[in-house]
């Protein structure tokens, strides 16, 4: 018997026809992500009656939702929130009369307000107890007169008709409070409590009641994120039965002044506080930890000088083991702040958050200079039913002004439980979250090579609409990093767990083979997490293969038979004895393509 070397070979880059995908974009802001089972179809809810709908969260088609009220079921904007259809509500037994003029209120701070734009972030959850759609959405309204409101619906799609009001902001003076269910929750008041007799003043201690997010936690119970900038998140647990407020459950005010973090109405703060950025709460239970998502700073695509508002939208991430909190970030920094701390753009005081990633350009198969992403967030995220988490998000662009489209992309767990987003857009990739711990996606003579790392920093000044740009490394089999970065890399063998240590930071993350959108090549990807280290805590780190390392991919291995070294084999090392077509082979322990 004589031994043979069989030399096996993956290639980087590989167009393939059996990965073909096929992208229908969805212009919607503020998309939260829903899974209908009787359709297995995912949805995508958002601000202004923007709405869509995919089979495979990559061919999306829009649609609008319409109104019901009693007489139409496809209402205008005007009509739609004025009568609600559930006027008693019960607490402890007792009935009790609300009935809730949501665009009247809505008006209060402007006369002339249009509703037809402040239509905000709804957020659509299925209700097995009511047996319906619930969505709950804000009505913006100037000077913090908002609500956020609960619809229904038999079918996902509509029409969602008005029940009740959830919970309603900026009652500052008079007796405007008594046009809200303030008094329910309280008990009979003879003027406004003067804790929220504050005035132009509200924002520094109160929400802004919009941008729900309503989920149920592992023991069932419902409950719902909300608020804006301004008084920070807050958290209140809703009735299963009604989906509305549980006006049984009661908070204990606690703290003073703009301190406080428990309001006997406004239930418990989450995160935020004293005028900080941070919008758009999204909070998804996954694998031993609840994660809250918000987005800091404003959602334009910036490039304006010196307007340091405008613009610096990034995902920030924390997690608890609780519903309610407290959630902390990878640096163990709670999201709830004790005072005004810019938190954003180049001039940010604070990194607190896990930055998921930001503003990039030049990267992958991206159109040079127009097609980089910025201003990403507003997201929602979803574990769902494949087996999947994907993180679902609106972005706007470098060069393209204030146009935006939805985004997704697979989100995985690293070794310490942080979620690292996959460095490209999903484009059906067949890894599952569980597939990470007990797989190796990747072999490791697979990773030497030349790749463009891209480490995603904090303070991007957004108003020069700064980006990340990827440098050129080299991964070598020795497992050192050299290039435009230097450091090493490791993996958890039969894991999909890897390591980078960057210029003495450690990144902990996940490496797998993905698509490079728009086009079908193929390559292998890491995207990864600093370890908690200071100041750059939360730094994300993505990166993937532009060209493999053939010294390190070729692997010896003994084969049980004769053969000679005319001898053809494919690239899993099998026997060829007919003729080759075109592809690539081994033969003589070389590569060829045909």
């Amino acid at each position: 018997m004589k031994k043979s070397l069989i030399i096996l070979f993956l290639t980087a880059l590989v167009a393939t026809s059996a990965s073909a995908y096929q992208l229908k974009r969805a212009s919607v802001h503020d998309p939260s992500i829903v899974w209908d089972p009787a359709s297995k179809t995912y949805y995508i809810f958002g601000s202004h009656r923007g709405a869509a709908k995919s089979k495979d969260l990559m061919y999306w088609t829009v649609f609008t939702a319409p109104w019901q009220t009693a007489s139409s079921s496809n209402a205008s904007n005007n009509d739609a929130f004025t009568t609600p259809q559930v006027t008693t509500v019960k607490k402890g037994g007792t009935d009790y009369t609300l009935n809730f003029n949501a665009l009247a209120w809505s008006k209060k701070g402007n006369s002339n307000y249009d509703v037809g734009g402040n239509m905000w972030a709804p957020d659509v959850i299925w209700n097995p107890v009511m047996n319906k759609w619930c969505m709950y959405l804000s009505i913006n309204g100037d000077y913090w007169y908002s609500s956020i409101i609960l619809l229904t619906a038999d079918n996902i799609e509509g029409p969602y008709r008005y029940q009740a009001p959830v919970v309603v902001s900026g009652f500052k003076s008079g007796s405007d409070y008594k046009d809200t269910d303030l008094e329910i929750v309280l008990g009979p008041q003879s003027s406004l409590p003067s804790r929220y007799n504050v005035g132009n003043s509200w924002g520094n201690r109160y929400p802004n009641n919009i941008d729900p997010c309503v989920f149920y936690d592992e023991q069932g119970k419902l409950w719902m994120s909300y608020g804006s900038w301004s008084g920070g998140i807050w958290m209140l647990e809703l009735d299963e039965n009604t989906g509305l407020r549980d006006y049984d459950v009661t908070y204990t005010l606690t703290g003073s002044g703009d301190g406080v973090t428990v309001d006997p109405y406004f239930g418990k703060k989450i995160a935020g506080g004293y005028y900080v950025s941070g919008e758009g709460s999204y909070i998804e239970y996954i694998d031993g930890y609840y994660y809250l998502f918000m987005s800091y700073g404003g959602l334009a695509a910036g490039g304006v000088a010196n307007d340091y508002n405008n613009g610096g939208y990034q995902m920030r991430v924390f997690r608890s083991a609780n519903p309610d909190g407290p959630y902390i970030d990878s640096n163990n920094t709670n999201a709830v702040y004790t005072s005004y701390q810019l938190n954003f753009g180049a001039r940010a005081a604070t990194n607190r958050g896990v930055n998921i990633f930001g503003a990039y350009t030049d990267w992958g198969n991206q159109a040079k200079g127009n097609y980089g992403e910025r201003s990403q967030g507003h997201n929602s995220i979803i574990a769902a039913e494949d087996g999947r988490t994907y993180l679902v998000y609106h972005t706007r662009f470098q060069n393209l002004g204030e146009g935006f489209q939805v985004r997704v992309h697979q989100v995985f767990q690293n070794k310490d439980g942080w979620l690292v987003a996959a460095p490209f857009e999903y484009t059906g990739e067949e890894v599952k979250s569980a597939d990470i711990a007990t797989t190796q996606q990747v072999p490791t003579n697979h990773i030497p090579g030349k790749y463009k790392l891209l480490i995603h920093p904090y303070k991007l000044d957004h108003t020069q609409k700064a980006t990340a740009t990827p440098i050129e490394v080299t991964l070598t089999a020795d497992k050192k990093i050299t290039g435009g970065a230097t450091g090493t890399w490791a993996v958890t063998e039969g894991t999909s767990y890897m390591n980078m240590v960057i210029s003495g930071t450690a990144y902990r993350g996940v490496m797998v083979e993905q698509t490079m959108e728009p086009r079908t090549d193929k390559t292998i990807a890491f995207t990864g997490l600093s370890a908690k280290t200071g100041t750059t805590a939360g730094v994300t780190v993505w990166a993937y293969q532009t060209e493999a390392d053939p010294t390190a991919i070729y692997s010896i291995e003994n084969a049980e038979e004769t053969v000679n070294d005319d001898v053809v084999y494919d690239l899993q090392g099998r026997r060829l004895d007919a003729p080759v077509s075109k592809g690539i082979y081994i033969k003589n322990g070389k590569k060829f393509s045909r």
